[in-house]
């Protein structure tokens, strides 16, 4: 879906680019190669700044500009950034558990990374074998492209940057909070909820548990309950390893729902010949 959208280009509508997706325009490539007909739908001009878009976003794609696309791609349209943006290996599926609900006030407990390869988490004072402190995560974050969550924007990433605000980090990759997709596709509650309503199922011993339990587990692990440690840590690492499934779902499902209703494939050189750019 990355390199079909337009969305990211200035002064596009989501309806000019289904226009475009309906007249056979459904890549960056058919787009530069036959951007006369591009300019049939939007003007010259128009058509002209849109290819000047594109070979912008490719570039940026190609030398992996991760400010770029977190400065100019749409924060709604970030879903489409899931595949085609990077490998799943340099995505970090992120989660934290804390103390309460209120970041620079609540501290985080946990946070929790998890990639292609591997779940870990990051603990505040002293993690269990296996397991790291909490501000090894600023380097850890640094080696990804894409930052996933769920209700990242308004919970997990403002507490994360407050909870290193001393040392001024901040997230410098693109950030897919799967929230507000999942909203759009008439999903709704929270994470645990919406998993049940696609079928995403988790080990018996933790598919009832929630936010507040992992408050009361991070308590009793600091009164030296190691089992509390490690159910917490389990959970944590299981809301961080099924936003991959979830993603997935989520993306499919608006490709479902944006491209594919309005998207043709045109063999413009059997129409025509081989067509030359205007530009």
């Amino acid at each position: 879906m990355l390199n079909r959208s337009f969305i990211f280009a200035k002064g596009m509508t989501e309806e000019v680019e289904r226009v475009l997706w309906s007249k056979g325009l459904t890549s960056w490539e058919l787009l530069r190669k036959h951007s006369g007909d591009a300019a049939e739908i939007m003007g010259q001009s128009r058509a002209h700044k849109l290819v000047d878009a594109v070979t912008e976003a490719q570039g940026a794609l190609e030398r992996k500009d991760l400010a770029w696309f977190r400065t100019t791609w749409p924060d709604r349209e970030l879903w489409r950034l899931w595949q085609g943006f990077s490998d799943l290996t340099r995505i970090a599926l992120v989660d934290i558990e804390t103390t309460g609900l209120t970041p620079g006030y609540d501290q985080i407990t946990v946070i929790g990374l998890a990639d292609g390869k591997q779940a870990r988490v990051f603990v505040s004072g002293r993690p269990m074998a296996g397991d790291e402190v909490l501000e090894k995560f600023k380097e850890a974050i640094k080696s990804y492209d894409l930052i996933v969550t769920f209700n990242g924007a308004n919970f997990d990433i403002p507490f994360i940057e407050k909870q290193f605000r001393d040392t001024s980090f901040r997230f410098e990759q693109p950030h897919l909070d799967l929230l507000w997709p999942a909203r759009s596709l008439g999903l709704n509650g929270g994470l645990k909820d919406m998993e049940k309503q696609i079928g995403i199922t988790r080990p018996a011993d933790i598919k009832e548990m929630r936010g507040l339990e992992a408050i009361q587990l991070w308590g009793a692990w600091k009164n030296g309950d190691q089992a509390a440690y490690t159910r917490l840590t389990t959970y944590c690492k299981a809301d961080c390893v099924n936003l991959k499934d979830f993603a997935d779902h989520v993306y499919k499902k608006k490709w479902e729902k944006i491209y594919t209703p309005y998207a043709k494939d045109v063999d413009f050189d059997a129409i025509k010949g081989q067509q030359l750019t205007l530009f």
